[in-house]
């Protein structure tokens, strides 16, 4: 069985996850946005004293608050860092949104080393994560599902009582709710849901009281 840790990182109050397997040390860190040394330092020192093994950076989009720490994950543990295509049209405007939202920028945002599409699956240990196509939000949003475990980790797809924002390029609003009502709520009522921002929930919570769908 996986187990996490969540980290609460940039001036936007992003969540990494470190998502991993106990048994076998493996792995992944999901949306890495630490943006300074001491939030780099946090992660870094959670994965090192918990003699954790990273296999994969994995974004669900390609924001800038949630690619930061992509090129620091990278370098220390010597990983890929994976996303949908779509994603990339993102990743190149990474300057252009630091610029905009006053976040740094070291030219360090190259472009995903591994593609990921609707229905792959990443191993983590002994455990599996399903990749579920989730755009609206933006270009190539994924998210991640954990059926053994419960979870799904949605980026800015779904949030607790609310939903990602749909006006910077690439987002749809329509598309979106489709995402979230064909693709998200199909899952287990019971499934905890780990969004990017905010508090956790559940599919069958988000079914009932969000009120954007």
């Amino acid at each position: 069985m996986l187990q996490l840790e969540s980290f609460v990182f940039n001036p936007f109050a992003e969540h990494t996850y470190v998502v991993y397997d106990d048994a076998t040390k493996e792995c992944l860190v999901v949306d890495p946005g630490c943006s300074n040394a001491a939030e780099e330092s946090d992660l870094f020192g959670f994965i090192d004293s918990h003699r954790l093994k990273p296999v994969l950076v994995v974004s669900t989009h390609g924001h800038i608050d949630h690619i930061l720490g992509n090129a620091a994950v990278k370098r220390r543990y010597g990983i890929e860092v994976a996303a949908h295509r779509e994603a990339q049209a993102d990743y190149m405007r990474s300057e252009q949104q630091s610029q905009f939202f006053g976040l740094p920028f070291h030219g360090e945002f190259e472009l995903p080393d591994r593609i990921l599409n609707d229905g792959d699956v990443i191993q983590v240990g002994n455990s599996t994560l399903e990749v579920i196509s989730t755009p609206g939000h933006a270009q190539g949003s994924i998210s991640l599902y954990a059926e053994m475990e419960g979870w799904v980790f949605t980026g800015d797809a779904l949030f607790c009582r609310s939903i990602g924002r749909t006006d910077m390029p690439g987002g749809s609003y329509e598309m979106l709710r489709q995402s979230i009502k064909e693709r998200l709520f199909r899952l287990p009522d019971d499934t905890e849901v780990f969004s990017g921002h905010g508090e956790p929930t559940t599919i069958f919570d988000e079914q009932r009281y969000n009120m954007y769908l």
